[in-house]
């Protein structure tokens, strides 16, 4: 029988390698997750398979890839998921959680947690306040987004930023101080459960999803009315959040790299609480039997060349390196902290790694009829693998490639060497675009019927509502090693290493699809 570990699983939104000091950042302070990494091993390839939100966390559930199925929709009956494999063992389970989208109505990402607790007041459950709270006189969203905002406020895709920022305003102008953050109120709540709920005789797993550091960039110094640490000199309006289109005619220069450091201020601000929850496993003395793992579910384009190919924010289905690439830290007990893995990694192994740590993963199960004839459920159709004999250096590698991409419109394959990036088909509107982003839920949910139904045309993805949906005209290709930015594509001086990569693409996605 394999031994039992306490799994830790910490997952914060939106954060890219780029913005890690252990992933070579020398200007942004992430000293929490720097010192996780000390303690234990850092996988330098992680790659989230299927983006974003939904489908990542579909992946990290149930051990799947996700980009050849599906886009944004429910967690199905049929999807075996890491609680459902936990039930009736005696693992207790918690979720501590403040990303939206894991609460859309009939969605059921919190199913099987014995302990499910929602920090509200975020993203999409916070435009009920503009119907009965008024908004402070001073708080013109106007004056926290770009400049050019004021001139051309009626532009359809400013209009949709401008509500979205006025909504986030209503709920800001209550701000107190740091401990009124998004990512506070997760860590605080963690711990709680670590202190008064968990049941020190019982192994137990914790999953922790952190939506900051996740636009609007609101860091502390925004509402305390003080230099941003990142950009001290800057003099224009706070950059809480951005159009969802090119920068190029709405955003300066000047005004994104404000955005950039804002969105390193929150990065910050996140790491220092995620690090308190650390700090709590190590209090109560459990750090000698807790494996911890901390990633994300993808990065983010902040701008201009390298820094996001000419948009903010998820506002297309680009799979470029700022957005696919996450970090992922693993420490765990009796293994040497500090080394670094090459090797790659998807979404879809979170799920066998965590029940690899509960004892739980390549096994049949424990019995085969529950408790009154309740099928119990074992790890044996999960595509993903664990990462703990990497960890352990056990194991070099895992898999040859990695993938990336948006569901019905983007894949891309990502080799030592090279990333190639398929475009998929013409794109529908964005009126039609809006409608599928949330499975209708604007009309009050279709429980997964919109994307359900489009399976099979694949014309689901996954961005920003209301963005435009632009895809490039023609495939590109990279070095990896002379361009890790993805700046300059080569796909037309390798033509032969361009048809052997793409009939590569082409072949693995044919395999996941028939495994």
């Amino acid at each position: 029988m394999k031994k039992t570990y306490n799994v830790v699983f910490i997952m914060m939104d939106t954060l890219g390698v780029d913005y890690v000091g252990c992933y070579g950042n020398t200007w942004i302070k992430t000293p929490s997750i720097d010192r996780l990494a000390q303690q234990g091993v850092l996988f330098e390839n992680a790659y989230t398979e299927g983006l974003p939100t939904i489908p990542c966390r579909r992946a990290m559930m149930t051990g799947r890839f996700t980009l050849p199925f599906g886009g944004w929709k429910p967690l199905e009956t049929e999807d075996t998921s890491v609680t459902d494999i936990i039930w009736g063992r005696e693992i207790q389970s918690a979720l501590i959680y403040d990303s939206p989208p894991l609460q859309l109505p009939k969605y059921g990402y919190t199913r099987g947690f014995d302990y499910v607790s929602f920090c509200s007041n975020h993203e999409l459950d916070h435009e009920y306040l503009l119907n009965h709270t008024p908004l402070q006189a001073d708080l013109d969203p106007l004056n926290y987004t770009c400049k050019a905002a004021a001139k051309m406020k009626d532009h359809p895709l400013l209009q949709g930023m401008l509500r979205e920022l006025k909504a986030f305003l209503h709920l800001r102008q209550n701000w107190r101080g740091d401990e009124d953050s998004y990512a506070a109120a997760v860590a605080r709540e963690a711990e709680h459960w670590l202190e008064h709920h968990r049941d020190p005789s019982r192994p137990f797993f914790l999953w922790v999803d952190c939506f900051d550091p996740h636009e609007p960039w609101d860091a502390p110094s925004v509402w305390e009315k003080r230099p941003c640490p990142y950009d001290p000199d800057y003099d224009g309006n706070p950059i809480v959040l951005a159009p969802q289109a090119d920068v190029e005619g709405f955003m300066t220069p000047r005004e994104c790299e404000h955005a950039r450091a804002l969105h390193a201020e929150k990065v910050t601000n996140a790491d220092k609480w995620m690090g308190k929850i650390l700090d709590k496993i190590r209090t109560l003395g459990l750090d000698d039997n807790t494996i911890v793992i901390l990633t994300s579910d993808h990065g983010q384009p902040m701008g201009e060349g390298a820094h996001g190919h000419g948009i903010l924010r998820k506002c297309r289905p680009w799979p470029y390196e700022e957005t696919s690439h996450v970090p992922l830290i693993i420490r765990m007990p009796g293994v040497a902290g500090g080394r670094r893995v090459k090797a790659f990694t998807q979404s879809c192994d979170i799920a066998p790694t965590i029940l690899d740590g509960l004892g739980l993963y390549g096994e049949a199960a424990l019995r085969e009829r529950g408790h009154e004839a309740i099928n119990s459920y074992s790890a044996s159709d999960m595509q993903g693998v664990s990462l703990l004999p990497l960890a352990r250096g056990e194991a070099d590698k895992i898999r040859d490639i990695a993938i990336s991409g948006y569901y019905g419109f983007s894949w891309s394959l990502i080799t030592e060497d090279y990333t190639y990036i398929h475009w998929l088909r013409e794109i529908p509107t964005a009126q039609e675009m809006g409608k599928l982003f949330f499975d209708n839920i604007y009309q009050g949910g279709a429980a997964g019927k919109v994307s359900a139904a489009l399976v099979m045309k694949e014309e689901m993805w996954t961005c920003t509502p209301g963005a435009e949906v632009i895809l490039p005209e023609k495939d590109e290709m990279y070095d990896r090693r002379k361009d890790p930015r993805q700046l300059e594509n080569i796909i037309e001086k390798e033509p032969a290493k361009a048809k052997e990569l793409l009939q590569m693409l082409k072949l693995y996605i044919g395999e996941l699809r028939s495994s």
